[in-house]
């Protein structure tokens, strides 16, 4: 259901009955939007999440918020904050690619109770996603970066369903290119271990833009549990890797959190 979050544009989602006591906020990857978070919306709501999906690109260049071109990682940190301050209720957010890693700098903010990264982007690591000719082209003339082309653009989405590719590919949008040169030269720092909420990171171990070997890296860096999904690329947000990400998360969860999850 469209709707809002304070000054956010957000899908909001309310399963009937609602099995857990906090809700989900969803964070795309780079070049993302709500629409291609459905499939992964849809499948957590039928389990019984309650499912917020805001879009934080509608507020950018309007109320002191830096331009889609200027906007930078804290920023768009920033924004996410506020938006779970204004559901009143702490929150666990999972976030897929360049979402993904701000779910793991949010855990150590208030209000967050758990984060999960999927293929998430991973700092100090040149993904070709983040860090090409046009990213650089973009900050220059302090415009948004453009989605990805070519090989790129068909690792990006290798894991989705056939028949929905062409969609996938038509609703890409321009994104922040300084948030995506902070990321792959290593300038954003996150909490380690005993300074945040539990984390995961979740990772196909045939994804080129968050190689297992980095993502190894990191979650030892910051004490986050890693799981790898065997023969799966970057695209765990739908297609045949959508069960097993969320079966992964479900598991952690109820691993973390413990019956305080559950409703009633």
């Amino acid at each position: 259901m469209d709707s809002a979050i304070g000054r956010f544009p957000a899908q909001i989602e309310i399963p009937q009955p609602r099995k857990f006591a906090s809700p989900i906020i969803l964070l795309p990857e780079l070049f993302t939007t709500r629409t291609h978070l459905a499939v992964l919306t849809g499948f957590l709501s039928t389990r019984g999440w309650e499912v917020y999906v805001p879009d934080f690109r509608a507020v950018a260049g309007s109320g002191g918020t830096p331009t889609l071109g200027r906007l930078d990682f804290d920023t768009a940190s920033g924004l996410v904050q506020e938006a779970i301050a204004l559901l009143g209720r702490d929150a666990i957010v999972i976030g897929h690619g360049l979402g993904g890693l701000i779910a793991l700098a949010l855990a150590e903010r208030p209000h967050v109770r758990a984060a999960i990264a999927l293929a998430p982007a991973l700092p100090g690591f040149p993904s070709p996603l983040l860090l090409r000719p046009a990213t650089l082209f973009a900050l220059l003339r302090r415009r948004p970066l453009a989605p990805p082309r070519g090989r790129v653009l068909a690792d990006f989405i290798a894991n989705a369903e056939t028949f929905q590719r062409r969609a996938l590919i038509d609703a890409l949008v321009a994104d922040a290119g300084r948030i995506a040169l902070q990321c792959a030269r290593g300038r954003i720092r996150l909490a380690r271990f005993g300074e945040a909420a539990p984390r995961l990171i979740v990772v196909g171990d045939a994804d080129p833009f968050a190689p297992i070997e980095r993502a190894r890296v990191i979650a030892g860096e910051i004490g986050a549990r890693l799981v790898t999904l065997s023969g799966r690329g970057h695209w765990l947000v739908g297609g045949r890797s959508i069960d097993l990400a969320v079966g992964e998360a479900e598991r952690f969860l109820m691993r973390t959190l413990g019956p305080e999850l559950m409703l009633g």
